[in-house]
């Protein structure tokens, strides 16, 4: 059995060790992360090789590949997609339809599991509602419910003044929004002091992971003196803030459960962006050169806020400083 993909914590070992050591072996960098040496060596290949290599791309070329390329089997029109939803229509479980099949050695016939996903994707323009037993219109996990430990977070309660009054620069709060139907997002961070944007897009959608590669490819682009924290509400997508908190050594601050308008500058930024990217839009389908088109627009607005000064010219200032 073949051993899991490369997380994206395993992808920045191998960017630092490439960084410290350009000449490393691959078995020195595959005992840094506790792989086989061909894993390394074809992971970097495969990625810029050793001058070039990023994890945040790599990361996302990763997810990319993942995605699923053909079409769900019940996705096709044809006589066993016509089978299924008659019977689903008439009553019958998802796991009776199945035995049928199998009983009548149908080609292709689809695990019980694959009519249970095409019935809650809409896959076959049906209701779970008003074809499953259960009534339900979402699933529920199949494993027991589990008490999560989860890592204390730094509530923004503990925030130094000087991160609340803006009298320094280098404070930043990350936000997303969400594509139809929860395929898709952006991410955006914005500075507090100069109230400067900088968006990510993020055609995956925003499962942890993805979240982790959009976040360094963001804070990529910010100069290491004018990034000292960042300020989170309390999503899921943010499960992996350690490793952007270890990674570029900042501080993670996070708010109150369910008071996301704690951080309130990028709430009502995302007003804005809403403009261009309004709800019910597919995100995947942005560019990002089109959302650094955005970005400077929004960046290049004198703001009353600013006592009329553009966001984009503070920053700048702040750069040069």
């Amino acid at each position: 059995m073949p051993d899991a993909p490369l997380s994206l914590y395993e992808r920045e070992e191998i960017s630092i060790g490439l960084i410290e050591n350009p000449e490393v072996s691959w078995a020195g960098l595959a005992r840094r992360v506790g792989r086989h040496p061909t894993t390394i060596a074809r992971e970097v290949a495969r990625n810029g090789e050793r001058g070039r290599y990023r994890p945040a791309t790599a990361e996302q070329r990763a997810a990319e590949a993942r995605r699923r390329c053909r079409p769900r089997r019940l996705e096709t029109p044809g006589p066993l997609r016509d089978r299924v939803i008659g019977e689903l229509e008439a009553g019958r479980s998802p796991v009776a339809i199945w035995a049928d099949l199998r009983a009548e050695r149908v080609e292709d016939t689809p695990c019980v599991e694959t009519i249970y996903q095409a019935v809650y994707t809409g896959v076959l323009g049906i209701k779970a509602s008003d074809c499953l037993r259960s009534r339900r219109r979402r699933r529920r996990p199949r494993q027991a419910r589990h008490v999560r430990r989860r890592p204390a977070l730094s509530n923004i309660g503990g925030r130094p003044e000087k991160v609340n009054d803006r009298s320094e620069p280098g404070h930043w709060e990350a936000d997303q929004i969400i594509g139809a139907g929860n395929r898709s997002s952006m991410l955006w961070l914005t500075e507090r002091v100069s109230r400067f944007l900088i968006p990510v897009t993020m055609p995956c959608g925003y499962a942890a992971e993805a979240v982790v590669a959009g976040l360094c490819e963001g804070l990529d682009r910010i100069p290491s003196r004018l990034l000292s924290s960042v300020t989170f509400d309390q999503g899921s997508e943010w499960a992996g803030w350690e490793i952007i908190a270890d990674t570029f050594g900042i501080d993670a601050w996070f708010c109150d459960p369910h008071s996301p308008w704690q951080r309130g500058q990028i709430e009502n930024q995302n007003r804005q962006i809403r403009w261009w990217y309004p709800r019910g839009i597919d995100l995947s389908l942005v560019t990002p050169h089109h959302a650094d088109q955005v970005a400077t627009i929004l960046n290049g607005q004198r703001r009353r806020s600013l006592d009329y000064q553009s966001p984009a010219a503070i920053y700048h200032a702040l750069t040069v400083q």
